[in-house]
């Protein structure tokens, strides 16, 4: 069975997610290889659902808009069904599909600001948004960060080990807290989960003034 055509899920509007449609990770992997359609459309709407609050965080807090991080999602999730059904992803221990996704969205994006794809258009908004707010004191976590800075910065979050980009992603992109990054990472109790972040956050500055 030929599966459907990628632009299918460049879709124009957001998926709607039923409340009993939830999958675990095998299952999203099994029902994308399965190729049925109706099934497929229900992975898409779920993995939108799981994944794309983080991906808007990444793109709007480096240089994107909210309809920039829309297109990013759809292009991600097409290399992601691709890669499933060319067998160039396999499910591994301590390695999720929305990490997974996390990390192609990443190198996508990094992409996309090395081409400079959009960059004045990108600026003019940022300098309009900056005089309306202009009695705002901005804060490290929205300025806008120079763009060869920002490729150094992914690609170096990219050199991490793969349960540090975890952890990292779980906690900055996901908002999730100690306790449910120590449960989800099997790290036994909040303190150990700050320990471990603390950790992944040194080594990430250690790699950035290398």
């Amino acid at each position: 069975m030929l599966p459907p055509h990628p632009n299918r899920y460049k879709y124009t509007k957001k998926p709607t997610l039923s409340m009993q449609k939830t999958f675990t990770d095998q299952e999203i992997v099994d029902g994308i290889r399965s190729k049925n359609t109706p099934l497929l459309d229900a992975i898409v709407a779920y993995l939108y659902h799981q994944c794309q609050r983080s991906i808007t965080r990444l793109v709007t807090s480096n240089s994107g808009s909210p309809a920039d991080a829309d297109d990013l999602f759809q292009d991600v999730i097409v290399a992601f069904l691709q890669n499933v059904w060319e067998d160039r992803f396999e499910l591994r221990d301590g390695v999720m599909v929305t990490t997974y996704i996390h990390g192609i969205a990443n190198r996508m994006w990094l992409k996309e600001l090395r081409r400079g794809i959009n960059r004045n258009d990108r600026n003019d908004k940022y300098g309009k948004q900056q005089h309306n707010d202009q009695t705002d004191t901005p804060t490290p976590e929205v300025e806008v960060i120079e763009q060869e800075e920002l490729a150094l910065s992914l690609t170096t979050f990219n050199r991490l080990d793969e349960l540090c980009q975890q952890i990292l992603t779980a906690f900055y992109f996901e908002k999730k807290t100690m306790k449910q990054i120590a449960d989800e990472f099997g790290l036994g109790n909040e303190d150990n989960a700050k320990t471990r972040k603390y950790r992944c956050v040194q080594a990430l500055k250690r790699l950035m003034n290398a």
